[in-house]
């Protein structure tokens, strides 16, 4: 009995240490000897040494010089950058296998045919420009596809998503902001400036005989001093009170139309001026700002959707990357939680959501800045992106000098958290990976 009691102990101590271990972070069975990390239920197999090695050394080039010495301070930014970059290229091809996504080698090559006319004079300068980054043509190719890969996951996310606007809302931020909406009174002002006064008088003398527009074209050129309407017969269009000098306003919107005023005194010199017309103050109906509040309401809805993604993302296949003891980051499930300081709140989730992610808006609601009218192809197309990743392509190809898809990223640069796609090289667009 002594002995059956001993061995069921053991057992006991043998599972409580495996379970504390794995909590702590400790180690991780399931990284294979020799390799660097795996990710759970991505194609693609571990990640290997010899990957991490090409991807380090891809990174170096990046930052212009060699892998340093292990030593070096550099050495450890650098490490980790190169294993992110692996492990979010994973990230991104578990994601599209399950969800069904894939591209087609058509596809890839049209692409990055299309990055070549955008960005290189000819193919020689490519080929130049993937020596000199230790890049490979396949390297580029397999960033290309992760890159479409990417595109497609998120134009899943965002076409699941319902954008109907819920019933209700655009009349709530119409009265919510109902002064975003309202036209104050606007002026359109001839006007004669000069630091003279006595020219200014001259100007009120020519303009009382004869006030019509060649008369005012003829005296803004001869007395006025204001380069920016001189040559347009001194009118100033679309004048808001409020918008410039105090005593101006006060002349300038304290007279009928047709009236000469002046000169007076300004801090700018002395003023002549003659109202054209007056615009009265008028409030944008809810019919006309209906369209601008909906697409602006749908867009908030869009980056709330991709938001949520992204942290869902991020969290979801953390948890199934584990790094070796001598590689592990914050994006490994084996990595020591971060410190929490003194005093801090309890934090609500493992990973911290992404600016303008989950949580900074709400669904039908937008708080904060005038609806801005239609949104433009750019506008959208940077906005339905996956998290993360710079558009490549079409309104977004890295420019000529920039490192294309499948090229080494500037020193410095990095995208939000939780970027995908990244595998064996910087990713899109130029920017480095760094862990959220």
């Amino acid at each position: 009995m002594k002995r059956v009691a001993l061995i069921g102990l053991a057992v006991f101590l043998v599972a409580f240490f495996a379970i504390w271990a794995a909590a702590q972070g400790l180690t991780n069975p399931d990284v294979p000897s020799g390799d660097v990390a795996v990710v759970d239920d991505a194609p693609g197999g571990p990640i290997t040494q010899e990957e991490f090695d090409s991807a380090l050394q891809q990174a170096a080039a990046s930052q212009g010089g060699r892998v340093p010495n292990e030593d070096n301070p550099q050495y450890e930014a650098l490490k980790e950058q190169a294993l992110s970059d692996l492990i979010l290229g994973r990230w991104v091809q578990g994601e599209a296998e399950e969800q069904g996504i894939t591209v087609t080698d058509s596809e890839v090559e049209q692409r990055l045919e299309q990055i070549k006319r955008q960005n290189f004079k000819d193919e020689k300068e490519f080929r130049r420009f993937l020596d000199q980054s230790g890049f490979t043509e396949e390297d580029a190719v397999q960033r290309i596809r992760l890159t479409l890969l990417s595109e497609r996951v998120q134009e899943g996310v965002l076409s699941a998503e319902d954008e109907q606007v819920p019933s209700g809302a655009v009349e709530a931020f119409y009265e919510e902001n109902s002064t975003q909406f309202e036209q104050p009174e606007s002026r359109d002002v001839r006007v004669i400036l000069n630091e003279d006064e006595e020219k200014v008088d001259q100007a009120r003398e020519l303009l009382e005989q004869d006030d019509s527009d060649k008369s005012w074209n003829e005296a803004a050129k001869r007395f006025s001093g204001d380069q920016a309407t001189q040559g347009e017969g001194g009118l100033r269009q679309g004048i808001v009170e409020g918008q410039g000098d105090a005593t101006f306003d006060e002349q300038a919107f304290g007279t009928a139309e047709g009236e000469l005023v002046g000169p007076f005194e300004t801090e700018e010199g002395f003023y002549l001026v003659q109202v054209q017309t007056v615009k009265e103050a008028e409030t944008t109906p809810l019919e006309e700002a209906q369209e601008q509040i909906t697409q602006q309401l749908s867009g908030a809805q869009r980056q709330l959707a991709a938001g949520e993604f992204e942290t869902d993302f991020v969290d979801k296949w953390t948890e199934r990357t584990f790094c070796a003891e001598d590689y592990v980051i914050d994006r490994c499930a084996n990595a020591p939680p971060p410190p929490v300081p003194e005093g801090a709140p309890p934090v609500q989730s493992s990973r911290p959501a992404a600016p303008g992610g989950a949580g900074s808006v709400t669904p039908g609601v937008v708080t904060g800045g005038q609806p801005q009218g239609p949104i433009s192809p750019a506008e959208e197309q940077a906005q339905e992106l996956p998290p993360g990743v710079a558009p490549i392509g079409p309104g977004g190809a890295p420019q000529p000098g920039v490192p294309p898809a499948g090229a080494a990223p500037p020193a410095g640069a990095a995208p939000p958290a939780g970027a995908p796609p990244q595998t064996g090289a910087p990713p899109p667009g130029g920017a480095a990976p760094t862990a959220p």
